[in-house]
């Protein structure tokens, strides 16, 4: 399949910052402190988050799991950790594993509310807890966006066998050619013959770090009278058609453009690592090649399997896809995971 995934890691630094005011007795004052909790004995105390984990687990529990102080369940519960989350094994005892977690508290200090934020060893309960494998997808998430589009309205998603989503690998695109004879690419310039008799030219600028662009001729699709260029950012990339007659910008698609072998419907699905997410556009091309955006929507909880990428058409209207849930698009150990389900998508 012709397909370039233009994706960066972005490396997110929290700074952890101390405020502290002064104020009189008989006035109350929020302040926050950074909390470094030690374990081990008087002679060497040893920082909780440099205690190296045993194992790396992930709740499996779908409702969450309670996070306890001690290992009893009759002990001040910290916090609620959602489905999907990971959590690193420092200790176990009976039916509870010790696990290192950053825990908020808050106390009075001389008049003051002070919030204090800090790893801790704390407690959850080992039948809450397993491996990545576990961490499915449900029917019931499928439809969740972040921005709550009309999803049911335009396109119907359901879980899928192997086997159908097999029943159609063998299908082939129909539309992109690549026209070699158009198109010349020297060092970084890419330039690309119109019908009108002139030539665009597109420069890559692969060194310019935040400002790079590095443009890629992905073919021609000649029932829309148009070329499509891959273009890559410095953090992600889009597809852009132009027009092979004049060389002008048509649109532009936040991933690769899946057409339906009719040639009605255009889907791009963007997986977004930095938000864990899906960003899905379905557009429309009317009787007169015009294209028109009809729903543009961000999905939570599942994500495109990048390795290897496979979308296929099975019909008209019907795409299938390999897919995972968004917590485990990362696996244990920080890498891609190619653990798929699959899910078959109908336009409606």
């Amino acid at each position: 399949m012709l397909r370039q995934t233009f994706c960066s890691i972005l490396i997110l630094l929290f700074n952890i910052s101390c405020a502290n005011t002064d104020t009189s007795n008989d006035i109350v004052v929020e302040k926050v402190e950074d909390r470094t909790t030690q374990t081990g004995t008087a002679q060497e105390d040893v920082d909780v988050f440099d205690i190296p984990a045993l194992k790396k687990l992930f709740v499996t529990n779908t409702n969450g799991s309670y996070i306890y102080e001690k290992a009893d369940k009759q002990s001040s519960i910290l916090d609620t950790l959602e489905y999907g989350y990971q959590v690193e094994i420092i200790g176990e005892e009976s039916e509870w594993y010790q696990i290192k977690e950053r825990i908020s508290r808050s106390f009075l200090r001389n008049g003051n509310v002070i919030h204090s934020s800090g790893w801790e060893e704390v407690n959850i309960l080992k039948q809450n807890v397993g491996d990545l494998s576990q961490i499915k997808l449900k029917g019931s998430e499928l439809y969740e966006t972040y921005d709550k589009a009309p999803i049911k309205s335009k396109i119907e998603l359901k879980l899928i066998s192997e086997a159908e989503f097999n029943s159609a690998r063998n299908k082939k695109e129909g539309f992109l050619v690549k026209q070699e004879t158009l198109v010349s690419s020297k060092d970084s310039v890419l330039t690309v013959a119109n019908g009108n008799g002139t030539k665009k030219v597109y420069v890559s600028t692969p060194d310019a770090e935040v400002d790079m662009q590095i443009f890629n001729y992905v073919g021609h699709i000649n029932y829309l009278n148009a070329y499509l260029l891959g273009i890559g950012y410095y953090e992600g990339g889009e597809y852009k058609l132009y027009d092979a007659t004049s060389g002008e910008e048509v649109i532009s698609f936040n991933d690769y453009p899946e057409i339906s072998p009719d040639g009605r419907y255009i889907v791009s699905m963007y997986t977004n690592p930095y938000e864990q997410s899906t960003d899905f556009q379905l557009h429309t091309v009317g009787r007169d090649k015009k294209i028109k955006k009809e729903l543009e929507a961000s999905f939570i909880n599942w994500m495109v399997a990048l390795e290897p990428y496979e979308v296929y058409w099975l019909d008209n209207t019907t795409l299938v896809m390999k897919v995972m849930h968004s917590k485990t698009f990362w696996d244990e150990t920080g890498n891609l995971n190619n653990d798929s389900q699959y899910l078959k998508m109908k336009i409606l």
